[in-house]
């Protein structure tokens, strides 16, 4: 069989000088009384980048030191010296100067990859400083990336029920001019929305995202998402699958990068020692080192979802697509399936299906327009396997909240398989 290599290339906003080159799986925080402990144990975990969500000065020393002993990719942030949350800082400028000296502190530190700017800027006189920062920061350092988030939909002022998130999320895109484009949502437990019974088929989670992919691909902007990993909401029960559901849902909508919220009491407790999910953890980001070359190469096309994902939302108009716009999907999808539909620079096209159900391991099919040859990328080896050579019914077997990468290929065309390589 043909084995054909092709170029993929470095991703970012065309307005940003700093480019992604490879996936990311990130940690919002490293917020533990023993720094090397933690981060040698996220490193163990799979995490090729950390960040320093609220860590003291003397911590956020500690980690530059440290990542760069463990050729730990790392996020700078040291509220002390630079940057917010919301609206705390505000009153804070941060001179040319300063933010120089920022930059000179940590340049001897290679793996410091960027400046974590502002935690959630959502009122205009907030996105309007972090753009000021971000820029900043990319004329003193223009191969480290400048850094901001978005905040969800479930805030105070900017909501799907009041018709301003849409608006939000857009002026954040216009205004920050972010090099990539991060957001935040953490639904299990979520009072009045989440239950075991419904788990999420009612998450506005699925506008965000969807919301979230639109801008990306008309901005051209890397989509990166922050995935719930800790029981924020005391909830009677927080199992991995949820984990897993929303690493996945991410990667259906595209994402190049995952960041967790928070590897301190999931992956690592606050002594930095391993906790209750740092062996699935581990194996979850097995899976997506070897998925992220060809999720780098690939832009969402189309998202589908099953009848009961927010039946009859307003919100979600414009925002899922329906199956009719498929290439290659006919029928109807089963119940808590999700899939997207995925395409590289060479017209060749993917599918990742998703079982949307975090409590049961699943057959899932899906019907095809035509006979089609199959082909997973392995979450072993990242390589292009030879599922079946011709099938029009196509049946995964999928576990909780699990996700495939499918190549499809019209089965009356020779067979070849694929690898990317960046660019240089």
């Amino acid at each position: 069989m043909e084995h054909k290599p092709l170029n993929r290339h470095a991703l970012g906003n065309p307005h940003r000088l700093w480019k992604q080159n490879n996936f990311v799986l990130s940690t919002f925080s490293v917020n533990c009384s023993n720094m090397r402990d933690g981060l040698e144990n996220l490193a163990d975990a799979g995490f090729n980048m950390v960040e320093l969500g609220w860590v003291s000065h003397e911590h956020a020393e500690e980690a530059l030191q440290l990542c760069e002993e463990l050729d730990l990719k790392l996020l700078y942030q040291d509220f002390t010296l630079f940057g917010g949350m919301q609206e705390h800082h505000i009153e804070r400028h941060s001179s040319p100067a300063e933010i120089r000296a920022v930059v000179d502190h940590v340049r001897p530190y290679k793996t410091c990859a960027g400046f974590y700017a502002w935690d959630e800027p959502y009122r205009p006189e907030e996105t309007a400083e972090t753009r000021r920062l971000l820029d900043l920061f990319q004329a003193e350092s223009p191969e480290r990336m400048p850094f901001s988030v978005a905040i969800p939909s479930y805030n105070l002022l900017y909501r799907w029920d009041n018709g301003l998130f849409q608006d939000y999320l857009t002026r954040f895109c216009d205004q920050v001019d972010p090099p990539v484009l991060s957001l935040d949502y953490y639904p299990f437990g979520m009072a009045d929305v989440y239950t075991d019974e419904k788990q999420l088929d009612d998450s506005l989670m699925w506008c965000d995202l969807g919301l979230m992919r639109a801008l990306c691909a008309r901005r051209k902007l890397p989509l990166w998402f922050y995935y719930q990993g800790v029981n924020l909401y005391k909830y009677s029960h927080f199992e991995f699958p949820m984990v897993r559901v929303s690493m996945y849902a991410a990667a259906m909508y595209g994402a190049k990068g995952l960041q967790q919220y928070t590897a301190v009491g999931s992956v690592i407790d606050k002594d930095g020692q391993k906790d209750l999910f740092f062996d699935d953890q581990k194996q979850i980001h097995r899976e997506f080192a070897k998925l992220g070359n060809t999720l780098m190469a690939l832009h969402s096309e189309y998202v589908f979802h099953s009848d009961d994902l927010l039946p009859g939302c307003p919100y979600l108009d414009g925002l899922s697509d329906v199956l009719s716009c498929s290439k290659v999907l006919t029928g109807k999808l089963e119940p808590r399936v999700s899939v997207g539909e995925l395409a590289d620079d060479y017209g060749n096209t993917y599918l990742l299906p998703l079982n949307r159900d975090i409590t049961l391991d699943r057959t899932v099919t899906l019907q095809l327009q035509k006979p089609m040859r199959i082909y997973l990328v392995s979450k072993e080896t990242g390589r292009q396997q030879l599922l079946c050579e011709a099938t029009e019914n196509l049946a995964l077997e999928l576990t909780k909240g699990d996700g495939a990468l499918l190549r499809v290929q019209d089965a009356a065309e020779q067979p070849f398989t694929l690898e990317y390589r960046l660019e240089k």
